[in-house]
């Protein structure tokens, strides 16, 4: 009977519990069905005012088969929105959305640029007339981005709409805006997103070894269109990012891309890691020559920089840019704190060393086949004084604006380049600026530890040619030959007394 007992209470406790849980559940479940007119009153009370008044005069008309079908009309689009959610959103609940966000841009268009700055009034033949850029499309590219081509007044220009931007996108209701020029500057593309496509956290695919090396081009994510960005391999490229916002898998992507071509010796690496070797190590076989002290990494520089200007005077007369080939090479020198190599150290004569063979190697390296990736934490000029010398930035999340700005330029973020606004919790997505100017947002694809060590164990370089740094010599200090004691003064005149 003892035992019996505490089992039984259990047993009538638990079934409390789900009896409370499933009056719990029904009634949620009729509240959503009993609302469902409320909701679709307040989002469309045309539509809801029609099919009220049509029940009503079917059902005192007796009208059954109009009342049965405006029925149907009613539940069958319930059912569906309760039994495949997803599936509604997709065909009905975001189709819907879009429309009534473009219908209401364009019936708004002029009252949108009056309020955003954007119009103008002039003077006519009846009195005052406001005048505003003409609609010349609109439209949704993606499911969340809509594309809207204005074309601008006399006198406008596209910075008028950059300055504008953020009002407009206010005024949209719009997560983000981008304003794209044309490549003449004589007119722009605005892009409201009203969700993030780079979400979604992208995993790096590991290369086939069967994969053909290239070398022109790196896959390294997606962009905000959802289409793959590629990334110029031949191009010096400066990467700054705030710690934690994705420096590292930008890095591993490049190597991921090249590995079939560093296999082959198409490609050598030549990597410097000055926070003791903690980044590169896990994918040390992948590099030609790795420099983890300060020492090591100026030697290595200047090596490149002796190898560049051989192969230079080598091409000259013959072609303008080099061929990589499995005997000369595509020499790739990867620099992650570079601020470390620039600024962060208190042997002035290293640092001049350093930033002597690097503006060397930024300056003249492209055409003779040696490119240069650096990654830093603090762009600041006074930090890295060649950030000028790189081609191509790509800038992840930063801390301030004026260090978006140093990295790509003013325009780019009046155009939308947030890079201070990134959150914390989406590492890998950043902006682009491309050779070309054109700024693009991306999102590079996560690489993690176990990739690294596979790719360094099926991907190694056929060769590793060690850093030699320069023998230091030892010179004997002289001996110090013994004092003669001093005689005093006093003893001599008392002895000449």
């Amino acid at each position: 009977m003892t035992t019996a007992t505490p089992t039984r209470r259990h047993g009538l406790a638990q079934a409390a519990r789900w009896t409370a849980h499933g009056i719990r559940v029904g009634l949620a479940e009729v509240w959503w069905w009993l609302s469902g007119p409320f909701r679709f009153l307040w989002r469309a009370p045309g539509k809801a005012v029609v099919w009220m008044a049509g029940t009503v005069a079917a059902y005192v008309t007796e009208t059954w088969l109009l009342l049965t079908a405006l029925g149907l009309v009613a539940v069958v689009p319930g059912v569906w929105a309760r039994g495949w959610p997803d599936s509604y959103l997709r065909h009905v609940t975001h189709p819907g959305r879009r429309r009534r966000i473009r219908r209401s841009v364009r019936r708004s268009w002029s009252g949108l640029m009056e309020a955003c700055g954007l119009s103008r009034r002039v003077i006519g033949k009846d009195g005052p007339e406001l005048r505003v850029p003409m609609l010349h499309r609109i439209g949704w590219q993606d499911p969340d981005v809509l594309v809207v081509v204005p074309q601008l007044m006399v006198g406008q220009t596209v910075e008028d709409i950059v300055t504008a931007s953020d009002r407009l996108r206010v005024a949209v209701g719009s997560r983000q805006i981008r304003v794209i020029p044309n490549p003449t500057h004589t007119g722009c593309t605005v892009r409201f997103l009203f969700a993030d496509p780079l979400a979604a956290v992208l995993d790096a695919r590991f290369p086939s070894p069967n994969l053909t090396p290239t070398i022109t081009t790196a896959e390294m994510g997606v962009t905000e269109d959802g289409r793959p960005w590629y990334q110029p391999v031949q191009v010096h490229t400066l990467t700054a990012g705030a710690s934690g916002s994705g420096k590292a898998s930008a890095m591993w992507m490049l190597l991921v891309n090249l590995a079939p071509a560093i296999r082959t010796g198409l490609v050598q690496v030549h990597g410097i890691d000055l926070k003791g070797g903690v980044e590169h190590a896990l994918g040390s076989r992948l590099f030609t020559r790795e420099a983890t002290t300060l020492e090591a990494a100026v030697v290595l520089l200047e090596d490149a920089v002796t190898a560049m200007l051989a192969r230079a005077q080598k091409i000259a007369g013959h072609t303008r840019s080099h061929t990589p080939t499995a005997a000369e090479p595509l020499v790739i020198v990867v620099i992650d704190e570079l601020a470390m190599l620039t600024s962060y150290s208190t042997d002035r004569d290293l640092l001049k060393r350093a930033d002597t063979a690097l503006r060397s190697l930024l300056a003249l390296g492209r055409a003779p086949g040696f490119v240069v990736y650096g990654y830093l934490q603090d762009p600041r000029k006074d930090t890295v004084p060649q950030r000028h010398l790189f081609n191509q930035c790509f800038a992840l999340r930063l801390r301030e604006r004026e260090e978006v700005v140093m990295v790509l330029s003013e325009g780019a973020v009046a155009a939308g380049a947030a890079c201070h606004k990134i959150p914390r919790h989406t590492p890998g997505i950043g902006y682009v600026l491309a050779e070309s100017g054109d700024v693009t947002r991306v999102r590079v694809a996560h690489v993690p530890d176990d990739m690294i060590r596979a790719l360094a164990v099926h991907f190694r370089a056929p060769v590793q040619i060690p850093v030699a740094l320069p023998a230091v010599d030892k010179v004997e200090k002289p001996s110090r030959a013994p004092r003669k004691p001093r005689s005093s003064s006093r003893s001599t005149t008392a002895a000449g007394s």
